[in-house]
């Protein structure tokens, strides 16, 4: 695994520098709890029990959709990838340990871009960070800037992430 950002290592685990700073499109609750609201309000008037899940159904089939043009749609996700994998794991039943231990994404990624108690709200943010970044970004682009010191995230580091069925 290859990180572009200061690592200390011990024990062959990675631990982040404690000056290493994520600031790159971080989520507010602020900016996306009005819209995760109305995600609630209108699924919730359409009878919809489960509405995480509805949201979650709803990604996957536009990523399959994509795939069939042979575009890995969860790439596009970003630094919101590794959130949005986590949310998906624990709605899916996984223990946060294992989705961990399985995924071995950078814990300190992964809280960056959550709002936490608010599942939702970080997927919609997830979404907009994509939609911002579908007109000038290459498609299956893998690595995503944290910041604008030069720090980022090659996604596929991760052999266990979430990929498209291309």
């Amino acid at each position: 695994m290859v990180f572009q950002i200061d690592l200390l290592y011990v024990d062959n685990t990675i631990l982040w520098d404690i000056h290493s700073m994520i600031d790159k499109f971080l989520p507010t609750l602020e900016k996306f709890q009005q819209t995760e609201q109305q995600y609630i309000d209108y699924f919730s008037a359409k009878g919809e029990k489960d509405i995480l899940s509805k949201v979650i159904s709803n990604m996957k089939g536009t990523a399959e959709i994509q795939a069939s043009q042979g575009v890995d749609a969860w790439l596009a996700y970003g630094v919101y990838l590794p959130a949005i994998e986590r949310i998906f794991a624990l709605h899916a039943g996984e223990s946060e340990a294992d989705f961990y231990s399985r995924t071995q994404y950078p814990q300190e990624i992964v809280e960056a871009y959550t709002l936490f108690d608010h599942d939702i709200a970080t997927l919609i943010a997830a979404d907009k960070y994509s939609r911002l970044h579908q007109h000038n970004t290459a498609v299956n682009t893998a690595i995503w800037p944290l910041n604008d010191a030069g720090h980022s995230i090659n996604l596929n580091d991760y052999p266990a992430r979430i990929k498209a069925k291309i």
